[in-house]
């Protein structure tokens, strides 16, 4: 069987010196394993045995039972890990990714799924459909049908059969070419990336001005009710209201609670209403309802659904989270009542503030809720449950998570203060999310995390300091970028995978950042270390390279010594770099023969060194020294929130990266015709 051979001289250099270093092996690479090509092939895994890259499980699920992905599965030289891949395309691109090689050795063999007898073909929305899984075959004995009217959620469909004659059968009804895996090779993918969601992210901060500006036509209403003069209680007044007027409740303290069934605005000046301490005080259960200028109190202190019971045994916790999270009291209830705005709101409560449920997608601004002093006997600012929301310009202190978002996909959360909870913002099974320059304070568990794998979410622009964790992102295509995170436990953890983290500054916290994820594919790039105990810790997992092209990461103590800029590189997780900006004496050991000499030897093994991180290229000066300066100068203390100018340096970004397009894909091209890693032989 072919297996893939490396071609430069480098990777000739990488097998030659695998065996001048044996004698060190123990303490280079404790932990991983050489794979000897001459010695065998592995046979194919099944799928669910690899460590999956690519789409999120969200994706996968969402397409189980009407569509299919066809997947890769890679075996690398240096990594003890099968690695899967969803798509082809991810694949491709990977081959030109230096980072790959340097990470995980050079791909040994590559299985693609194949379709031949699976009944290929396509959903009515244009997807690729098979039934059952497909058999494995190497990548180069494989036949490939592109260019057809298949496609799938995260760009160009290409289509693998193990017999010419099915690849052609199928790219005749579907109006494709066949072609075989060394013109796959040579092909420039698209693929979706966590660039693409950076790109999208200045978008997503005017698609919520779009939404506030709606929000504000939607509640600017006729008054066709004046709580005292027409009716005798608001619950009344509403009652009476005709569709898309407004109620109008005067100055004073109503003691009851509110029911609304039609789409009317609701607006107080300088008016309370108090429950009787027993359920939700205001129940929404129409569309367009516009809630303004209240004060609302007296909320039962029912956080959950006890009784609700899981539908099946293997939704047991989605389920529970569902019908458990979205039925206990609120201030303000909201019930499939889409298109619901809150403005100007204080809730005081031990349970939820804002309650969406069912598709309440709301647009919330000015809203402040005051919750329990201690989080376990308190809940969520808001909670929303399968409900899209837009939140600016709006406060949460104390409670259990300020905001707490459940499926609640394209949520937009900005310019927001977080203080004394669990999580500041917690997001479950959450993806196309904006969460832009807010602020977070004392969080007990995190300022921001996201949770379950989703996809696409860009965290920007946010300030994080004294909590246990700043950010803490799974999923996949995240961007996390612009954030200033100080004096906290952990700054942030890279538990995202294929995402970007990039112009964040990272300050006195105890640990910098912790890599996660046992198979890296995300890039760490232009980050600032300043003044961390530790800079960085990595868990067991392949080398992390944390470095794109030409840029590394600002390291404060990566460039002591006597070398020149660009000739030694950083290791943050190791004994004698990880002390460089704290003891003078490193500096001495750092420069001793025989530290050189590991450091180069090290240098020459791939994927080798389990639980570390290197970065080839440290920066000579912080890429960010006006946010470093704000949050390290003499007036350090009585600063405000940090907030990078992220909007107008992505905007300037994109545009360049527009002019430069066409060269650009161009250049990527040719450099997959001469990629590091050959075709097989």
């Amino acid at each position: 069987m072919a297996v893939f051979a490396p071609d430069d001289n480098q990777s000739r250099h990488i097998r030659l010196a695998i065996a001048a270093i044996m004698a060190l092996a123990v303490v280079v690479t404790a932990g991983t394993f050489v794979v000897d090509p001459a010695e065998s092939v592995p046979d194919p895994v099944a799928y669910d045995d690899t460590t999956e890259l690519g789409l999120s499980s969200e994706t996968d699920a969402m397409m189980a039972g009407n569509a299919t992905l066809p997947r890769t599965q890679v075996f690398y030289s240096q990594l003890q890990y099968v690695v899967g891949y969803n798509g082809i395309g991810s694949f491709v691109t990977s081959l030109s990714d230096g980072r790959t090689e340097r990470q995980f050795g050079y791909p040994l063999v590559a299985y693609v799924e194949t379709f031949d007898h699976q009944n290929p073909d396509t959903t009515s929305d244009g997807l690729f459909t098979a039934t059952g899984a497909g058999g494995w075959t190497p990548a180069e004995e494989a036949h490939y049908v592109v260019d057809s009217d298949a496609r799938m959620p995260a760009g160009e469909a290409v289509i693998p059969f193990r017999s010419r004659e099915a690849a052609e059968s199928f790219a005749a009804d579907h109006s494709g070419t066949v072609v075989d895996w060394k013109s796959i090779r040579n092909r420039s993918f698209d693929v979706d990336s966590a660039t693409t969601v950076r790109s999208l992210a200045p978008s997503r901060w005017q698609e919520a001005n779009d939404r506030i500006a709606r929000a504000e036509r939607t509640a600017d209403r006729p008054v066709s009710v004046v709580v005292g003069d027409d009716a005798p209680t608001i619950d009344a007044a509403v009652e009476e209201a005709p569709s898309n007027t407004t109620v109008v409740v005067p100055e004073g303290v109503y003691r009851e609670t509110v029911t609304v069934n039609e789409s009317v605005t609701i607006a107080g000046d300088g008016a309370r209403i108090s429950g009787d301490g027993n359920g939700s005080v205001v129940t929404v259960r129409a569309a367009d309802v516009a809630i303004r200028g209240l004060r609302i109190d007296g909320v039962g202190n029912r956080t959950r659904d006890a009784e609700a019971a899981p539908t099946s045994k293997d939704e047991a916790w989605d389920a529970n989270i569902q019908n458990g999270y979205g039925h206990g009291d609120a201030g303000i209830r909201a019930i499939d009542a889409p298109g619901l705005v809150v403005d100007d709101v204080v809730i005081e409560t031990n349970a939820s503030g804002l309650l969406l449920r069912e598709g309440s997608h709301a647009v919330v601004r000015d809203l402040r809720v005051n919750g329990a002093d201690t989080w376990q006997d308190g809940f969520m600012g808001i909670t929303g449950m399968e409900s899209r929301v837009t939140v600016t310009d709006s406060r949460f202190d104390g409670g259990r998570d300020g905001i707490y978002l459940h499926r609640a996909d394209d949520s937009i959360i900005r310019n927001s203060t977080f203080t004394d909870n669990r999580y500041g913002i917690h997001l479950m099974f959450t993806g196309d999310a904006l969460v832009a320059d807010n602020t977070a304070r004392n969080e007990l568990f995190a300022g921001i995390t996201v949770m379950t794998r989703p996809s696409g979410n860009a965290i920007v622009g946010n300030d994080v300091r004294n909590s246990s964790a700043g950010i803490q992102s799974s999923g996949t295509r995240t961007y996390i970028g612009y954030n200033t995170l100080v004096g906290n436990e952990l700054g942030f953890s890279t538990s995202a995978r294929g995402s970007l983290y990039e112009h964040n500054v990272v300050v006195d916290n105890e640990l910098g950042a912790r890599a996660t994820t046992i198979v890296p594919s995300s890039r760490v790039v232009a980050n600032d270390f300043v003044g961390n105990e530790n800079h960085a810790a990595a868990g067991a997992g392949a080398l992390r390279v944390w470095a794109d092209d030409d840029r590394g990461n600002y390291w404060e103590g990566a460039n002591v010594g006597r070398h020149s800029f660009g000739e030694r590189a950083y290791r943050p997780t190791s004994p004698v770099d990880s002390a460089l900006h704290r003891e003078a004496s490193a500096v001495t050991v750092r420069e001793s023969p025989a530290a050189v000499l590991l450091d180069r030897l090290r240098g020459t093994v791939p994927g080798a060194r389990s639980g570390s991180i290197i970065d080839p290229i440290p920066a000579s000066e912080p890429y960010n020294p006006e946010r470093i300066g704000a949050v390290t100068g003499p007036d350090a203390e009585r600063e405000g929130s940090i907030h990078a100018d992220w909007r107008a340096e992505l905007g300037s970004l994109i545009d360049e990266q527009d002019t430069t397009h066409e060269n650009t894909t161009n250049q990527n091209t040719t450099n997959r015709n001469s990629a590091r890693v050959g075709d097989y032989r």
